[in-house]
């Protein structure tokens, strides 16, 4: 606003920014600005507005201006004070209690009731809620199918658990059942008894779960993500016959052991059978058959394939469901390697009957003794606990390659900490004020355009800044095929690997700040019906930009101005000094009348100015003739090519340059003259591409591949090879910014793209500058897209469809652990209690109770180091197997980058020992108990 018309409205300088209301504006309608800036205007009584692409309003051209948000009463609009070109209606739907039924209702809705608006009301219509609608469909199917997996998986856990407790008191009530048996009962009657007993146990368990699950819901939804998302417990009789479904499971998995037992089984096993090494699902093949339904489902898994395919083989929209094969893939493969152990257990025990034989001291012979003589024994704890360990490691496994896969996502979008993008600010203008962010000197700015491959699949064009992505932009070990970013990106911008710093591009470097460049020129023009001069400057982060053209006069000499105001939309925005005039380009077209002499264009001076107005500083350029160039014209062929020609002797111009109109230059002709470069313009751009982008042109590294870009064809050698390139993806193709700009200026005579977003990477995981660069960019008016990593990650982490799934992979583990408790403490119990008699006869020969317990204590362990090292190398695999198949994001798709499996140690190893430490305990306190020798002695004589 001009210093007049800000004295009039009683604001001062010092008081802005503020809030301005002009009520005389518009008709009457009241009109509110935000002041930011002060101009001297031209006219300071100017009131001439129109509307300011920034989102303000501007005056006149060469007045003053005023950016910021603008509010206007809709009465201005309705009253009829303003011309309404068009008007904007946003209509937005309150889902706050919309269920998926209703939810897929309204997405099948919303095209036909687009359509039918146009129709009616001529009224255009544009949604995405169709689109909204379905990746909240896909993710809440992903999301149950997660849950479901994790369910699965504690089922098997569990029904194991069940079933060694069971076996447990099979065996311990086998006396009694033969002594019924003799005594006339049959076996329906015997597994009658059993299923009473095992009711009477699982109806409180019944009851109570329905009763307990709701508050230990709420109560669980209070830790992590789920403790901002409003967590509901729908109040549904669907819960109590669940209950009583999961009841009668556990009877019948209770009675079926002992109903299979029959009595002259029993005794077979009691007189002939102890030595069996090789457990019955061993000899029947039962798991060597669900390995091969693990192997066939992880196949199934693997065919879905492709970064955005749907992880449940059908399409993210209604058609998408829960997939069997990704629920249950997991659990088998669990089984399946758990059962594999049963294999390994023979070898074991023969191992222990060596060690019984050749070993000299009581407790190793015990320990392998009694493994050789009772295998079958150590086969229920050890898979228990191998089932165990592995279902906490997948879960802990999953959790982590999540997390990680949520952090690499983040970090590839933002290359490794800020990026700023789709900014309403002109191009030059970006980089002064990004330039004064916290960080603005490691900024890269970069070039983004999209590309159609031959195949007719999109790519990405890249351009940046390859020193500095070389040395700051993180990526991936795999994805860059073991290259370290430097080996990768220092060729692009030197052009020789064994470089140490790109070559300086040409130029008139200009000192200072400017805001006016001034040339003086001399013209004579003869056959040229008209011609323009403008300027290519390039500022300190190498993206060269063009200022708006000035028509050139017939003849005689004038001062062109160039000012750079309006192309760095000052104040908001300005240029990142210092500046270098890289070219001046020449544009001009024939009248058909060309005499040989042609016309010429004589620079006498360039000079610089720091206020739009004020005088001008003149600056050093070449002076003669050998230290300028040409490009070669673009637009029509001429028949002769614009050259610099020799100043003669003792003139003080810095440029004299000849050209020529004629028939050839009636569509026009434009040339670009530059100071001569010290190393001439490469011959092709090196470049870096993605594999699947040379898979599509059908190229290969060493090849050169042409590139159009802005229609003019660009050679690119391609130096190197990776799997995807940061932010841009797996189909792309990147340039060194200021490479490129000295090819398409010296070789094309074009002006090179301007950066359509900045990065600015962060140094380590703790730097706190991009987040304090974003801060900084969120104070003042919203005119560019901020994407922070941390923000991102965050964003992430906390999805409500994915909080509940990661927390019930949590819980788990903790039930791994439970579970594992129980059933091995169990276990333990039951074996002290059969060789208390043993132990008894021990003791009564003199055996010291110390060597006995000690002896019982490394038999627990041993079992309890194998079945935890199993289960340890079984949940490791199983995780390095599964995590990439069934880590999904929510839209149902493959994350990418693709997840990368890596197992935290110190987690693992503390997962491992809450599982093993109740069982550690049980074995340590299996010695023999009791001193009453004689007793236990009893018993035996009487058998």
């Amino acid at each position: 606003m001009p210093r007049a018309a800000l004295a009039r409205l009683g604001l001062a300088e010092s008081a802005l920014p503020a809030p301005v209301r002009l009520d005389d504006r518009f008709g009457g309608a009241p009109l509110t600005v935000l002041v930011t800036g002060v101009y001297r205007a031209a006219d300071p009584d100017a009131a001439y507005w129109r509307l300011d692409p920034l989102g303000g309003r501007e005056v006149q051209a060469d007045t003053f201006a005023i950016y910021g948000p603008l509010l206007v009463d809709d009465s201005a609009f309705t009253t009829g004070g303003i011309l309404q070109n068009h008007r904007l209606t946003l209509l937005t739907p309150d889902l706050r209690t919309v269920r998926t039924a209703e939810a897929e209702a309204v997405r099948t809705a919303t095209d036909p009731a687009s359509t039918a608006l146009e129709r009616a009301g001529s009224l255009r219509a544009a949604t995405e809620l169709p689109k909204l609608l379905a990746e909240l469909s896909a993710g809440t199917v992903v999301a149950r199918s997660t849950l479901l997996m994790g369910a699965l998986q504690l089922a098997v856990l569990s029904t194991a658990a069940l079933l060694l407790v069971s076996h447990i008191l099979t065996v311990r009530q086998e006396p009694e059942r033969v002594l019924l048996t003799a005594r006339g009962a049959s076996r329906r009657r015997l597994g009658a008894l059993t299923a009473a007993e095992s009711l009477l146990l699982a109806l409180p368990a019944a009851v109570l779960a329905p009763l307990l699950t709701p508050p230990l819901l709420r109560l669980f939804g209070r830790f992590g993500p789920l403790g901002r998302v409003h967590l509901e417990i729908p109040d549904t009789w669907l819960v109590w016959p669940v209950a009583g479904g999961c009841a009668l499971a556990c009877v019948l998995l209770t009675t079926l052991p002992s109903v299979l037992r029959g009595a002259s089984a029993a005794v077979l096993r009691r007189v002939g059978s102890r030595q069996a090494l090789v457990t019955g699902a061993a000899r029947s093949g039962l798991d060597l058959a669900v390995v091969v339904l693990a192997v066939l489902g992880y196949q199934q898994l693997a065919q879905y394939g492709g970064t955005d395919a749907p992880a449940s083989g059908a399409s993210a929209s209604s058609g998408l469901g829960v997939d069997p094969v990704l629920v249950a893939a997991p659990a088998l493969a669990l089984c399946g390697g758990t059962l594999l152990v049963l294999r390994l257990l023979p070898f074991a025990a023969r191992a222990g009957g060596r060690l019984a034989a050749r070993g000299r001291s009581l407790g190793p012979a015990l320990f392998g003794w009694q493994l050789a003589r009772r295998p079958g024994r150590a086969t229920g704890p050890v898979l228990l606990l191998v089932l165990a360990v592995a279902s906490g490691i997948l879960a802990l496994g999953q959790h982590s390659a999540w997390s990680a896969s949520q952090r690499d996502q983040a970090d590839f979008a933002t290359a490794g900490g800020l990026r700023i993008s789709g900014s309403s600010m002109s191009p030059m203008g970006q980089g002064g004020r990004y330039a004064t962010l916290p960080g603005g000197d490691r900024l890269i700015p970069v070039v983004r355009r999209e590309q159609k491959l031959p195949d007719g699949n999109p790519a990405d064009f890249v351009a940046l800044d390859a020193a500095k992505t070389g040395e700051r932009v993180p990526l991936r070990a795999d994805l860059r095929d073991g290259h370290t970013m430097r080996e990768l990106f220092t060729p692009l911008a030197t052009g020789d690997p064994g470089a140490a710093a790109a070559p300086a591009g040409p130029g008139v470097a200009l000192p200072g700040s400017p805001r006016r460049i001034d040339l003086d020129v001399s013209v004579r023009s003869s056959g040229i019906s008209w011609a323009a001069v403008s300027l290519l400057l390039r500022d300190r982060f190498g993206a060269t930009y063009g200022t708006a053209s000035v028509t050139l006069p017939e003849g005689g000499d004038v001062t062109l101005p160039f000012l750079l105001d309006a192309l760095t939309g000052a104040p908001v925005g300005s240029a990142a000094t210092p500046l270098t005039l890289a070219g001046i380009r020449l544009s001009y077209a024939g009248d058909g009348d060309a005499p040989g002499d042609g016309s010429e264009l004589t620079l006498r001076r360039i000079a610089v100015s720091d206020t739009a107005d004020g005088a001008a500083t003149g600056v050093t350029a070449p002076t003669d003739a050998a230290g300028w160039r040409t490009s070669l014209p673009q637009g029509t062929s001429a028949k002769r090519a614009p050259e610099p020609i020799p100043v003669p002797a003792g003139s003080t111009a810095l440029l004299r340059l000849r050209y020529w109109g004629g028939f050839s230059t009636l569509q026009g002709v434009t040339t670009v003259v530059f100071p001569a470069p010290a190393t001439p313009a490469p011959t092709a751009v090196p470049a870096i591409a993605t594999t699947p982008y040379l898979r599509s042109l059908g190229a290969a590294v060493g090849d050169t591949v042409p590139v159009t870009l802005d229609g003019a064809s660009v050679r690119m050698r391609i130096t190197a090879s990776v799997d995807s390139l940061p932010v841009a993806g797996r189909s792309a193709l990147a340039v060194d910014l200021q490479v490129l700009g000295r090819f398409l200026v010296e070789s094309v005579g074009q002006q090179p793209p301007t950066p359509t977003e900045w990065w600015l990477p962060a140094d380590s995981a703790a730097d706190p500058v991009p987040a304090r660069a974003a801060d900084k960019l969120r104070e003042g008016a919203r005119i560019e897209r901020v994407q922070l990593r941390e923000e991102i990650t965050e964003q992430l982490l906390d999805d409500p469809l994915s909080a509940g799934p990661q927390s019930a992979l949590a819980a788990l583990a903790a039930a791994c652990a439970v579970l594992a408790a129980i059933g091995f403490a169990t276990s333990t119990a039951a074996e002290r209690r059969v060789r208390g008699r043993e132990f008894s006869v021990l003791l009564a020969l003199g055996t010291p109770r110390r060597s006995l317990a000690l002896a019982s204590a490394a038999e627990g362990g041993v079992l309890i180091a194998i079945g935890s090292a199993v289960g340890t190398g079984l949940g490791i695999a199983l995780v390095h197997l599964m995590a990439p198949l069934v880590v999904l994001t929510p839209a149902a798709g493959r994350p990418f980058p693709p997840v990368r499996v890596d197992m935290p140690f110190w987690q693992t190893v503390l997962t491992v020992a809450a599982i093993a430490a109740v069982p550690l305990l049980s074995a340590a306190l299996s010695g023999p108990r009791g001193r009453d020798i004689a007793a236990r002695l009893r018993p035996v004589e009487e058998m």
